[in-house]
């Protein structure tokens, strides 16, 4: 029972009950005279065991599987041939079968070690984790001595994201067999990424010294020390591998990681092109070259990483990297990128349900966007993930979850979540030392870090501070990582301000560059979006560290002094924030300046008058879709008789989305006829003259499709809530001089909407009204937000 317990491979099914070891063109023949056997009698239920156990040996579980089923079907005792049928079973991805299969045989020999050891492991394959460990525990009853099922508990709990139970399984594993280098290595891994670094070292390098031919000991052992910058402890580690890997391309794919690390790109590229044409399957050097492609080159990703899962169809982990770098493909049609992404995902949650929680974030982003709640929901709960995605330092994940809470509890664990994952990142990052104290009058040096400094709506809100700023008081510099090429607004940006192109600079080399510019302040925009570097700010590269705009909640790096808020966004709860306040005394961002909110003609009439009913509508992203807001939109729309409800989004373009949207309202009594789709991206501002009112999303509300909806003359109606990612279209409204439209609950939402709907003279008004408002309101005035934001800088500086 020894190889149902490593999870990185799969088990080799033995023989069944009788049978002995035999040399393949032995086992050929034999299986020719059984075939010739069951021709003449099919009936014969010892022929067929016996062909599912050679069948077994020779890794056919399909064939075994048709077999065992059979044998017995004929008559034959499952007790005898369990092991190998439920392995076959297991590898065929038909875990609940096989957990089916084992548990009556278990249940009439409840002392049978290897029995319940089995059922234990098959049951957290089929992500029965609870019974699991009930199961491993009875067999840690059953054999004290054996560290088999300690072993098979810290999968379990590994699984389900209890990093600490599943060290201690471990380590009470590696205490009954010191020798053994695969629990090594396990206990490395959970200690990894529980933040254990030097644990995790010391753990990986004992599973080197007794496995020192395991490939995925070398790939974990090699990973951290390339992570750690280690690249001196790594050369010797590589030195040894290759004495009993001779031509082993993993080795190789390691050597580019460490060429990559030490930032010579172009030479750990050439080192994959050069496995690639010998391999082109070849599952690491695919896996790195998607990821050194990333967000910058979607196409050359998907290509490598298609490559990847043809070769190695059953890699959880490579279908897990297709599935997300499909998603995030905006190339050629992203609708049936997309679509791809679904049916990968869908596959995925079936053949891998122990799985899924470890790579919940990119299914749950498939799901989100194509609507397919069901699917959502049967990922895991987000309590039950968001230890997971603690521990594997994945900050981006939960920027797509911060509409899931239901409470002030449950909004103050996320805050506490980001806490601890910015001491994480804080425990593995030496600051840099401060800056010299300047003796001297000089200008204020305030930087901005962001890879949407271009064409991008982060750009659009940020160009008043760029543009327009007293040059005698203040020095500005921008960072950007971006991987794509210039565009226009870049190049304006260059001129403008002291401009620093940096991508695919390690963050160690940028922190380090940034610091040499001697910034008193320094705004990070982008949150942990692509291609941002919000990890740079651990390192404290200005005096002080602020964050705005690309992430609506406290990003979680103490190092992180201010976070921009203005009094309608600031929430009333203190402990919704980690940051100081970097309170503005009006508006957090404008519109209405010479980008992004262009003057795209608003229609004569609104869309009631030339239709005959209210359009209500969103462009807000499907992430923000929870359970309750489409409740909400349902209960509006029932509301207001014969109104319809208009999605403007690139996924609306797609069968999937239209197709679970429609079953998402008609299971909430509206008719999925007046449910409307435009499946556009970019240039989308025109298609608000079909909506006569925006709902906003719920609890996470809107930004930057708020802006665009009211200044489209548009008004939108929004529920406030207790954090900063629900208050940011109070603020928006509110300095539109609309104020009224943001309503602080669901029942009042529902109202204001119907009241909306019944004001139509107030919405002709407003339709061509709005936009003179808001350039007579704070939220159009840039200037004046300008000498605000530049006021607060020096103030805070001064400090």
């Amino acid at each position: 029972m020894r190889k149902p317990n490593r999870p990185a491979k799969t088990p080799r099914p033995v023989a069944a009950a009788g049978a002995k070891p035999a040399k393949p063109a032995d086992l050929a023949r034999l299986e020719q005279d059984l075939r010739a056997r069951l021709a003449a009698k099919p009936e014969d239920k010892a022929a067929w065991q016996q062909l599912a156990g050679i069948l077994a040996n020779s890794a056919r579980p399909k064939e075994a599987v048709e077999a065992f089923a059979k044998a017995v079907a004929l008559g034959a005792p499952v007790g005898p041939i369990c092991t190998p049928y439920a392995i076959a079973l297991s590898t065929l991805g038909r875990h609940k079968e096989a957990a089916e299969l084992v548990a009556p045989v278990q249940a009439r020999k409840p002392k049978d070690f290897a029995l319940t050891n089995l059922l234990g492991v098959m049951l957290k394959r089929a992500a029965r984790f609870d019974e699991a460990a009930a199961m491993l525990k009875n067999a840690q009853r059953l054999d004290p001595k054996s560290a088999s099922p300690w072993q098979n508990l810290g999968n379990v709990e590994e699984a389900r994201g209890n990093f600490a139970a599943a060290v201690e399984a471990f380590q009470e594993g590696v205490r009954l067999d010191p020798r053994n280098g695969e629990l090594w290595r396990l206990l490395g891994r959970v200690q990894r990424v529980s933040g254990d670094m030097p644990g995790a070292r010391a753990s990986f390098e004992k599973a080197f010294e007794f496995q020192p031919k395991d490939r995925n000991t070398l790939n974990d052992l090699m990973g951290l020390l390339i992570d750690l910058g280690d690249i001196a402890g790594a050369v010797p580690v590589v030195a040894r591998a290759r004495k009993f890997h001779v031509g082993d391309r993993s080795l190789d794919v390691m050597h580019a990681r460490m060429l990559l690390r030490l930032g010579r790109r172009d030479e750990a590229r050439a080192v994959i092109d050069g496995i690639l044409a010998e391999d082109p399957g070849e599952r690491q050097a695919n896996l790195f070259l998607s990821r050194m492609a990333g967000d910058g080159d979607r196409r050359l990703a998907n290509e490598a990483l298609k490559r990847a899962h043809e070769a190695n169809p059953d890699a959880a982990e490579i279908q897990s990297a297709y599935i997300e770098s499909l998603s995030r493909s905006r190339y050629d049609s992203e609708v049936a990128h997309l679509e791809e992404s679904y049916r990968l995902s869908l596959d995925f949650m079936r053949r891998h349900p122990d799985k899924v929680a470890r790579n919940s974030r990119s299914l749950r982003t498939v799901f989100q966007r194509v609507m397919d709640l069901e699917q959502l929901e049967a990922t895991g709960a987000i309590p039950d993930l968001l230890p997971i995605w603690q521990a594997e330092g994945r900050h981006s994940s939960v920027h797509y979850e911060l509409g899931q809470v239901h409470s002030l509890d449950e909004r103050i664990a996320i805050v506490e979540w980001h806490r601890n994952w910015g001491r994480n990142v804080q425990r593995r990052i030496k600051p840099l030392p401060p800056a010299p104290a300047l003796h001297m009058p000089r200008k204020w040096r305030i930087g901005f870090l962001s890879s949407d400094l271009r064409n991008h709506p982060v750009t659009y809100f940020c160009m008043p501070l760029l543009e327009d700023f007293d040059r005698d008081r203040f020095e500005v510099f921008c960072y950007s990582f971006y991987e794509g090429e210039r565009d226009v607004i870049q190049a304006e940006l260059e001129k403008s301000t002291n401009f620093r192109w940096w991508p695919h600079r390690p963050d160690d080399q940028v922190a380090a560059d940034i610091a040499k510019d001697n910034l008193d302040l320094l705004f990070e925009l982008g949150g942990s979006t692509a291609m941002n570097k919000l990890e740079v700010m651990a390192y404290r590269p200005a005096r002080l560290g602020g964050s705005w705009l690309g992430y609506p909640h406290s990003a979680g790096l103490e190092t992180i002094d201010y976070i921009l808020v203005d009094p309608y966004i600031k929430p009333e709860d203190s402990r919704l924030l980690i940051e100081k306040p970097f309170e503005l005394p009006e508006t957090w961002v404008t519109i209405g300046g010479r980008l992004g909110f262009y003057e795209v003609p608003i229609d004569l009439e609104i869309p009631d008058d030339r239709r005959g009913y209210v359009t209500f509508g969103t462009a807000n992203n499907p992430y923000k879709y929870t359970t309750l807001c489409i409740d909400t939109w349902a209960a509006v729309l029932r509301r207001v008789p014969n109104s319809r409800f208009l999605f403007v989004r690139p996924e609306a373009g797609g069968p999937s989305f239209l197709e679970n949207t429609r079953a998402a309202f008609a299971a909430r009594n509206v008719d999925p006829a007046r449910i409307e789709f435009v499946g556009i991206r970019g240039k989308h501002l025109p298609h608000y003259n079909k909506m006569d009112i925006s709902l906003d999303t719920l609890p996470h509300v809107g930004g930057t499709t708020t802006c665009e909806s009211i200044w489209m003359g548009v008004p939108c109606v929004s529920l406030v809530g207790a954090g900063f990612a629900e208050r940011l279209s109070y603020s928006n409204l509110s300095n539109a001089g609309i104020g009224d439209l943001a309503v602080f609950s669901v029942e009042d939402y529902i109202e204001k909407a119907a009241e909306l709907a019944a004001d139509a003279p107030r919405r002709r008004v407003l339709r061509h009204g709005l936009r003179d408002m808001i350039r007579a309101m704070p939220l159009g005035q840039p200037v004046r937000f300008g000498k605000a934001f530049y006021d607060k800088a020096a103030e805070v500086c001064a400090l």
